[in-house]
């Protein structure tokens, strides 16, 4: 008898023994699920056909047991190699080699899959793994098996609700999905279940869908997963990303040992391939699962999308998973539409009532009547009043009727959001309330072609094309208000009680030059970085892409004398993988260049006298956002590794020629350019400070960047699916107004003594600003490219709350307080809106935008001036890498003031302008895709497209 026949008699006799201690098929006769196990999921309901294998008994039983497939730990939302097989064979060393070229799509969705767990159930602490699904825009859905999800919830009344508890079956069961539970035992990412939305009856097939919280505390939820709109191919590289639980029942105890090793319940990755035997019901896998494993997701690596959900099976046998198109077509056709849907899911179906917020209540007996009693009498269920409401209450009670009728509309799939907003006129924002439809680009505008009246129980409906964010958030799945950080300063330490890195102000004579951009930024900057007199240049930046920056560095590297250096620390969260990397695109950025090429030419051309490092970004890095920074110091290097710090350039803008315009003109020629001149380009603030002290300081934090960076680069957790680019059409591209009195401004310098205090995130530009906006007592003049508050201002993390609420504090004071943000994509409106909220004055003397506003600066009083980097978001005053510069002296502050006077009354606007024409879609692409933006779009990034950058 030949060793493979051998190996297959021990298989089948294996297989045998399975199947008696199951009393389930196995391999062509039929899929069953794991199983039972405490903490884990029962087996399912009998097996919904008989499978006829056409695969050869070889391949049949190589699919029960393949020993050395990896099972790979996750630590902090990674895949960690130490994989505990002792000697893989050569096909599953290449399983390894593939999955590290794919790690990035991987990594990318391994946030979005976590354990269901229960409370109130004493048999079970949880019971299967869920992940959020790709679910026609909706951002909240979590798919798992039905056989999972019936352990807690039950089909009653027309709807799904939570089983009673066990033991106490007066309080009901519920749920919550853990995307963490580690090997690292991390902080968990804990989100309830709000609702159960379907469980499919009979398990055929074996899925349901719940619904969870978008939010916990300051933590969002991960993008979906996208599902595979075709089959892979045969060879494809799967990964199960679940929570294998513990199997008491298996043969060889030691060699399943030496495969998951002794910690269960966690999140792991198995890889494997696809195996013969599917159908248009299921498809097979031979990645190791276990009990727990059950509603898994199978990440097809290849094809960088979900190829279906897992749902029966053993490390000992062929695995099963429903196809993404099955998947794909239940979403599509909603076999649960038309059932009741119900508000809340604890309590739901028991007898009892609720108070609703508009005074109605709901009373089930099991009978639900909804009763309202108010001025018109007494009303039952949805009826409805022609009087015009405008007040808060009638306007929220309205918004999720309104809602519902939406949502069963033709077209529903375009309905993104639907709230109780503040309306607009042709004067701007007003004291009115409504109900506003937030529908995709290029959709109707209309409230008739949603099935709606123009007014719902006589609150008016508005349809509006949505805005960036919700737009990024509910059909692209980004958590946009997701600036999730361990506290305000996430995992960054500095000690600025050392020397080196103190941040206190300075007063001393100081030559100073300050300039804008579009008009003097690059003139300045050119001249700051042909300085032939110094020879180390470091440098923190958000991106390097602009070719004559470029050229520029490229000068300074192959000018250098041998002891030169130059020191760059980058974001590049923008990475290679990008359709646009590095922000690169169209427009005035159409010629830029990606950093992957400058970087190597500066190091061809330096060698070890260059130091760089990329940014520790996400969750688990130094700034879990962005590293957001424009520095720059030059250093003259004595004998004796003697350094002398001598002066920096400190900016809102980028070295990307959307912030340099390449004008070929010297400072001193900046006023007689024309607006047509520089009309696309962006509004910076900019400051050249000669001053060997506050230079060597930004000198010392940048260099302690670039080492920090480098060290933590190996253990950094990758910023979920930022490399996807955004398709925006350039009808959307909005340009300020033509000014009835443009003026190009010249360069200011100074030389004389001043107080300049340096500034950063996340060290100390909270407290201080917190400080300086306490001071103003006749104006205060915010100029800043974002002021975004959280859409329920009061969940804005606290130290961004506090600067908003001083703000606030100080109009109501009576100081002069005017903020001019910028406006991209109809973004202005929510802005407004939030602030309205916010308890603000947002009329048109107190609030204004304009589209070319990139800056980041305050004018208080008529004695000092702010300007740098920092975004008044929550990231932007907190966890982001950023630097400004406080100056005291009045000619600064004057400088300030007749440019923010200009822009105000030249380009500012308060009234959205109301939408004439419906724009073209707006489109996503999958980080790695290689296309071309269609002709008439621009590729951005989710920064940009959210006015992040």
């Amino acid at each position: 008898m030949s060793d493979d026949e051998a190996y297959l008699n021990r298989l089948r006799a294996l297989a045998t023994k399975l199947e008696a201690r199951s009393g389930k098929p196995f391999p062509g006769r039929g899929p069953s699920s794991e199983a039972p196990l405490m903490g884990a999921e029962p087996f399912g309901a009998e097996p919904f056909g008989a499978m006829e294998s056409a695969a050869s008994p070889r391949a049949e039983l190589e699919a029960i047991i393949r020993w050395s497939r990896p099972v790979l730990w996750i630590n902090r939302d990674e895949v960690d190699e130490a994989w505990s097989l002792g000697v893989p064979d050569d096909a599953d060393q290449d399983l390894i080699a593939e999955m590290n070229a794919h790690r990035a799509g991987i990594t990318g969705i391994i946030p979005s899959v976590g354990r269901i767990e229960l409370r109130n159930n004493l048999n079970f602490a949880w019971c299967g793994t869920g992940w959020i699904v790709d679910f026609d825009g909706e951002s909240d859905i979590v798919i798992t098996n039905a056989h999972v999800a019936e352990i807690f919830a039950q089909a009653a009344g027309g709807r799904f609700t939570f089983r009673p508890g066990i033991p106490d079956p007066t309080v009901p069961q519920d749920a919550r999905i853990d995307f963490r539970e580690e090997i690292s035992q991390s902080a968990p990412r804990e989100f309830p279940v709000t609702e159960v939305i379907w469980v499919s009856p009979g398990q055929r097939p074996d899925v349901a869908f719940l619904r969870v919280a978008r939010q916990a505390g300051d933590d969002r939820l991960a993008p979906p997963v996208p599902l595979a709109r075709g089959p892979g191919a045969e060879d494809a590289l799967l990964a199960v990303i679940g929570y294998p639980g513990k199997d008491d029942r298996a043969e060889y105890a030691d060699r399943l040992a030496s495969i998951f090793g002794s910690e269960f319940g966690i999140k792991r990755l198995a890889l494997g391939r696809p195996t013969p035997g599917g159908t248009e019901d299921w498809i097979t896998h031979d990645c190791s699962t276990l009990p727990g494993s059950s509603g898994s997701v199978i990440w097809d690596a290849t094809q960088g999308a979900a190829a279906g959900l897992h749902f029966a099976g053993t490390a000992f046998t062929n695995n099963f998973a429903v196809p993404a198109g099955k998947l794909r077509e239940i979403i599509r056709t909603r076999p649960w539409q038309g059932m009741e849907r119900p508000a809340s899911p604890t309590g739901a179906g028991a007898p009892g009532w609720v108070a609703r917020h508009d005074g109605s209540m709901d009373i089930t007996v099991p009978l639900t009547l909804n009763l309202r009693i108010g001025d018109g009498g007494l009303t039952l269920g949805g009826a409805s009043s022609d009087t015009p409401r405008s007040d808060r209450a009638s306007a929220e009670a309205a918004a999720p009727q309104v809602a519902a009728l939406a949502r069963g509309s033709a077209e529903a799939d375009k309905v993104l959001a639907v709230r109780a907003e503040y309306l607009f006129d042709a004067n701007g924002i007003t004291d009115d309330l409504g109900v506003v439809v937030s529908v995709a680009p290029g959709a109707p505008l209309k409230p008739a072609d949603y099935g709606l009246a123009e007014r719902h129980a006589g609150v008016r409906v508005v349809v509006e094309t949505a805005d960036p964010a919700t737009i990024a958030e509910e059909m692209f799945g980004f958590g946009v208000e997701r600036e999730a950080f361990r506290g305000r300063r996430a995992a960054y330490e500095r000690n600025l009680g050392e020397p080196r890195f103190s941040l206190a102000p300075v007063t001393d004579r100081i030559r100073l030059r300050l300039c804008v951009s579009p008009e003097a930024g690059w003139p300045v900057l050119r001249e700051f970085l042909s300085i032939r007199d110094y020879e180390q240049l470091t440098v923190g930046m958000y991106h390097v892409t602009a070719p004559h920056v470029v050229a520029a560095l490229l000068d300074f590297a192959g000018r250098s004398r041998p002891t030169s250096r130059l020191t760059l620390t980058l974001d590049r969260q923008r990475g290679d993988l990008a359709l646009n990397p590095d922000d690169t695109s169209g427009g005035t950025k159409a010629d830029d260049i990606p950093e992957r090429e400058t970087l190597a030419r500066l190091s061809a051309a330096l060698g070890d006298r260059f130091s760089f490092a990329k940014a520790s970004l996400g969750s688990g890095g130094l700034f879990p956002t962005a590293y957001h920074i424009k520095v720059a110091v030059w250093t003259d290097r004595l004998p004796g590794n003697r350094r002398e710090d001598k002066l920096l350039w400190l900016s809102s803008g980028n070295w990307q020629s959307s912030n340099q315009q390449p004008l070929g003109i010297t400072p001193a020629e900046a006023p007689g350019l024309r607006f047509e001149d520089v009309a696309d380009y962006n509004r910076e603030w900019h400051a050249v400070i000669e001053h060997p002290g506050l230079a060597a300081t930004f000198r010392a934090h940048l260099e302690q960047d670039q080492l920090d960076n480098a060290l933590a680069s190996a253990a950094e957790s990758r910023l979920t699916a930022r490399e996807d680019s955004i398709l925006v059409p350039a009808e959307a591209l909005e340009r300020p107004r033509t000014p009835g009195s443009f003026r190009a401004f010249a360069p200011l310098d100074l030389d004389e003594e001043m107080t300049v205090q340096p500034l950063l995130t996340p060290d100390n530009y909270p407290e201080v600003v917190l400080a300086l906006v306490a001071e103003a007592q006749e104006r205060l003049w915010i100029q800043n490219q974002s002021f975004n508050l959280w859409k329920t201002p009061e969940d804005t993390p606290a130290h961004f709350l506090a600067i908003a609420e001083a703000i606030r504090d100080r109009q109501r004071a009576g100081v002069d307080v005017r903020i001019l943000f910028r406006n991209l994509f109809g973004s202005e409106r929510n802005v407004i809106r939030r602030l309205k909220a916010f308890g603000m004055d947002t009329g048109t003397d107190h609030l204004r935008y304009f589209p070319t506003n990139h800056t980041k600066g305050m004018v208080i009083d008529g004695h000092t001036v702010m300007l740098g980097s920092q975004n008044l978001t929550a990231a932007g005053t907190g966890p982001n890498r950023d630097a400004s510069l406080v100056i005291r002296h009045p000619a600064a502050n004057a400088y300030f003031a007749e440019l923010f006077e200009h822009d105000w009354t030249q380009y500012g606007e308060n009234a959205p302008q109301p939408e004439s024409r419906r724009l073209r879609p707006v489109m996503r692409v999958a980080d790695g895709v290689r296309t071309e933006a269609p002709q008439g779009y621009v590729a951005l990034s989710l920064g940009a497209f959210l006015g992040e950058g």
